[in-house]
């Protein structure tokens, strides 16, 4: 496990020397962590190392990146604002000398990442938590698809409430898109609680840490899938997700053409016939008058596979 000696007053000098320039800007959602014990556990449990390329988003003053720095890791960091960049071009000038950090000004939703990543150790802004968990599951999906090597860990410091959906920590009440998509790909684990006054300024909300490792859902349990037909399906069905799945199937998810084989003629002739099944054995009877939330991770896959079968019919 990678593990890092204390910096002595260092975090406090690299978040008050970005604060003598500026004060936190609330609407890029800065709240910089200084509590040196706590910066130390992503390190761990990312087991990043000298052979590691890390991703950190939102580096902020800084503090986080030295002590990735101090792993031998290589650092790619990917920060908006440009007073941030400013500082951090001052205070890590001989690790970009070197080679070692690599500092990308603009936004990680919209920049190209590196393609030899192996892990994302980061605490970013938490408005964009969503979608930068969607773009981090898009780049491992797409690795694996081109044979390339996948991310290791990642390891992300977000809002409480948004880890315990992220994991559907309490069932129904935290199930959604969020949760089922990541689970296809990723197991993810709770970590430690970071109250808000190991923050400057300090959030209204506490605070989670989280580690993804890499898992192959599809794999473990043997049902042979489209991960993105999964995913357009789910996230269509709990758009509206007080309405039942007959009503929500009957509707055509957006960008479905993006899915391989798939179309909106195709989707409403696989619907049709799903919903007239009489040899379903592998659904739940009933399930058609379930509500998004009613259905476990497994029963989206077999909802998916049993869609996919029909839809090739149309090939013969």
């Amino acid at each position: 496990m990678s593990s890092v000696e204390p910096s002595d007053g260092v975090v406090r000098e690299l978040v008050d020397l970005l604060l003598d320039r500026r004060w936190a800007d609330k609407e890029l959602g800065q709240h910089f962590l200084v509590d040196e014990k706590v910066l130390q556990v992503p390190i761990q449990l990312s087991k990043v190392d000298s052979k590691s390329h890390v991703l950190e988003v939102g580096p902020g003053p800084g503090t986080l990146t030295h002590f990735l720095l101090l792993t031998g890791a290589r650092v790619t960091a990917i920060e908006i604002d440009h007073i941030a960049v400013e500082h951090l071009h001052r205070v890590h000038a001989e690790a970009i000398e070197s080679g070692q950090l690599t500092l990308i000004e603009g936004d990680a939703l919209k920049v190209q990442w590196p393609k030899d990543l192996t892990n994302v150790v980061c605490n970013p802004p938490y408005q964009i938590s969503s979608p930068l968990i969607a773009k981090i599951d898009n780049w491992q999906e797409n690795a694996k698809r081109q044979g390339i090597d996948q991310l290791k860990s990642v390891v992300l410091l977000l809002q409480d409430e948004f880890a315990s959906r992220l994991v559907m920590e309490f069932g129904l009440a935290s199930r959604g898109p969020l949760g089922i998509n990541t689970a296809l790909n990723w197991l993810v684990t709770l970590d430690m609680k970071v109250p808000a006054h190991c923050f400057t300024p300090h959030p209204e909300v506490q605070s989670r840490l989280v580690l993804m490792t890499p898992y192959d859902l599809c794999t473990e349990i043997g049902i042979d899938v489209e991960s993105r037909l999964v995913k357009r399906m789910v996230s269509h069905a709990f758009a509206q997700r007080r309405k039942k799945m007959r009503n929500r199937l009957k509707g055509v998810p957006r960008k479905i053409e993006r899915v391989p084989n798939w179309n909106r003629e195709r989707w409403v002739k696989a619907v049709d016939l799903l919903l007239s099944d009489e040899e379903n054995t592998v659904l739940e009877d009933g399930w058609e008058d379930f509500r998004p939330e009613e259905l476990e991770v497994e029963e989206w896959l077999l909802l998916a596979q049993r869609l996919e079968y029909f839809n090739q019919q149309f090939n013969e």
